[in-house]
């Protein structure tokens, strides 16, 4: 019966289950849950335990025990005077033990000590902006998941709506070809066919979308897609300002949190030369022993030039002075740490130039899909407008049914049109956040995926 109260003692104390998700709930899973962060902050945790190993080399970074016990043969008297007993017998056996401590403590190092805590330290900080870097690239991606969903769920919506319609419009061309109207041609028969086979087309391509966006959401979010329900919402409106080319790039040079890693990295690698350096310089420290053991059988030498091992009483300190004679390696060390720091520095100004680029990119990516965007409202307005007219005017008699055709496939094509710049409107404008270095939204993931 225990392992029932445990289990309900879990299944009370965590979160409630996620019922349909939105986008913030994504996120916010995401960012908890998603194996690349995971990675992230496992390392984070591995750097964190390097610091402290660094700190911990400050203190007795060298210090051992030794525990012994055993048998000793009896012996009394003194070494020149003995009275009793034999190494070569076993005869007035007893147990003894016998304890050896030493320790290490480091004076003077020439910085050494110093510049590889500093360098773990950077490693913890390159670490943290690591994580963040990677949170981002999460989060842009569940964003461009989660409304690529709901673009092709609305798409689906859309094609649903217009089967809906062309049924009315099919029987109409029936009616319109068996009564002999001559605003009917079997021609418009032909072009309901073909719109009707571009419009399957289009379903398909909007499953598929929708099929390989749930699946990438549900990797991102670390469960599998049967387990995942995605709330249905509308299309975010989405703001049309779009920053100009030299505030995106200033805020990048500030705040893109892979720039500033490698930079710590660099300052890591320079810490790293200091301390390769310093180690082919004397290393001070102060060293103590100790030493007791007990045989109660033998008895205990006063002589000052006489030790007996089964029965010892030994303290020592001492200053020390160490120097590593392995010049040829220690020099090489050092090139290798510097050769390192050049490569991180040459990386830098790489990814300087990049960042560049991929703003001057995002901001043009986003001017463009809010141009798409105004233009496909205007478009949407006009379509709408030519299909009602076109509807009044079959409905009256006075158009043909090519027109109805052509003016229904271009309403939908424009709500079509709609949706996709919307979607490019919103994605846009996380891609720009997300290279320009916003720092990752945050939420409290308060619900848990089964």
């Amino acid at each position: 019966m225990p392992h029932i109260f445990v289990l309900s003692f879990l299944l009370s104390t965590a979160g409630p289950r996620c019922g349909p998700v939105d986008v913030e709930t994504a996120l916010a899973l995401a960012s908890a849950n998603g194996d690349e962060v995971a990675i992230r902050r496992s390392e984070q945790a591995a750097a964190l335990a390097d610091l402290s190993l660094a700190r911990a080399a400050r203190w007795i970074p060298i210090a051992s025990a030794t525990f012994l016990a055993g048998p000793s043969p009896e012996a009394h008297g003194t070494v020149t005077n003995p009275t009793a007993g034999s190494s070569r017998s076993i005869a007035g056996l007893s147990p003894f033990f016998r304890i050896d401590t030493s320790v290490v403590q480091p004076l003077f190092t020439w910085g050494r000590l110093d510049a590889a805590e500093e360098a773990a330290r950077a490693g913890v900080r390159a670490r943290d902006l690591l994580l963040q870097d990677t949170t981002s690239q999460v989060q842009l991606r569940v964003i461009q998941l989660f409304w690529g969903e709901t673009l092709a769920r609305q798409i689906l919506g859309i094609a649903a709506e217009v089967e809906k319609s062309l049924l009315d419009v099919d029987k109409k061309i029936d009616k319109a070809i068996a009564d002999g109207s001559e605003e009917v041609k079997p021609s418009d028969r032909y072009k309901l066919d073909l719109y009707k086979a571009e419009l399957r087309r289009r379903k398909a391509d909007a499953q598929k979308g929708l099929e390989s966006a749930h699946a990438g959401l549900a990797a991102s979010l670390a469960v599998l897609p049967e387990q995942l329900a995605v709330q249905e919402l509308p299309m975010p409106v989405p703001l049309t300002d779009v920053p100009d080319v030299a505030t995106a790039r200033g805020a990048a040079e500030r705040q893109r949190p892979d720039v500033a890693a490698l930079d710590q990295a660099i300052a890591a690698r320079t810490a790293e030369v200091k301390a390769t350096s310093a180690a082919r310089l004397p290393q001070l420290f102060v060293g103590g022993t100790f030493a007791f053991s007990y045989a109660p059988n033998r008895d205990i030498q006063t002589n000052p030039w006489v030790s007996d091992y089964f029965n010892t009483l030994g303290v020592g300190v001492g200053l020390g002075i160490r120097q590593d004679l392995a010049f040829p390696v220690l020099t090489a060390q050092v090139a290798k740490a510097r050769a390192e720091r050049a490569t991180l520095e040459r990386q830098r100004e790489g990814l300087g130039r990049l960042v560049q680029v991929q703003v001057e990119a995002a901001v043009a990516d986003l001017k463009a899909a809010a141009e798409r965007f105004q233009a496909a409202k205007a478009a949407l307005r006009t379509a709408k407008t030519w299909f009602r007219s076109a509807s009044l005017d079959f409905a009256a008699g006075i158009a043909e049914a090519k027109d109805l055709i052509e003016a229904y496939g271009a309403y939908v094509e424009s709500q079509v049109n709609q949706a996709q710049a919307t979607y490019e409107l919103v994605v846009g404008r996380a891609r720009l956040e997300q290279v320009t270095g916003t720092a990752p939204r945050r939420y409290a993931a308060s619900c848990t995926l089964p």
